[in-house]
């Protein structure tokens, strides 16, 4: 048999919870459309500067019907020549009203030589960037580049870059 105060116990913890259940309330699911995680972006790109050019483009696409979100850019480049420095790296990207917007990207820092490929310089950079697509394009054309200048016009330079962010939808 349970003793008085036991039961007395039992029904103050009991009224205590009562009420908690009654502020408890069914909400719809949270839609998850616009998630980073749902529809991430990355693309790699190779490009080669050839002689006589100091620059060069490497474009990336953007998905027809999406708005791109770059969170991240990577480039590394190399030469044979021992005096080619990488001076200017711009992200381009094409606003709503189809015009461009260019982003100074950090500088490259060189890294030494490597085995095969003479001079290496490499950067990265965490970014907030957005770019639509290209305006007329039916696949959504190529509406981000970066533009890659180095120093000695003499010299082929070859790049590869990376850039990754999610997409979402406008």
């Amino acid at each position: 048999m349970t003793s008085p105060i036991c039961l007395a116990r039992k029904a103050a913890v009991a009224i205590c919870l009562l009420p908690l259940s009654a502020f408890a309330q069914y909400s719809t699911p949270m839609r998850n459309v616009d998630n980073p995680d749902r529809m991430p972006y990355q693309e790699t790109v190779t490009v080669a500067i050839q002689p006589p050019y100091v620059n060069g483009f490497a474009y990336f696409p953007t998905p027809a019907g999406k708005r791109v979100v770059l969170e991240w850019a990577s480039l590394v480049c190399s030469s044979t020549s021992a005096a080619d420095i990488f001076t200017q790296v711009y992200l381009n990207v094409t606003r709503s009203n189809g015009t461009l917007m260019s982003i100074g990207q950090s500088p490259m820092v060189r890294t030494g030589s490597g085995v095969f490929t003479g001079n290496v310089s490499l950067g990265q950079t965490v970014l907030k960037a957005y770019s639509e697509v290209q305006v007329g394009a039916a696949d959504g054309g190529n509406g981000i580049y970066l533009n890659i200048f180095h120093s000695d016009s003499t010299q082929t330079a070859y790049c590869n870059a990376t850039l990754a962010g999610h997409l979402v939808t406008p």
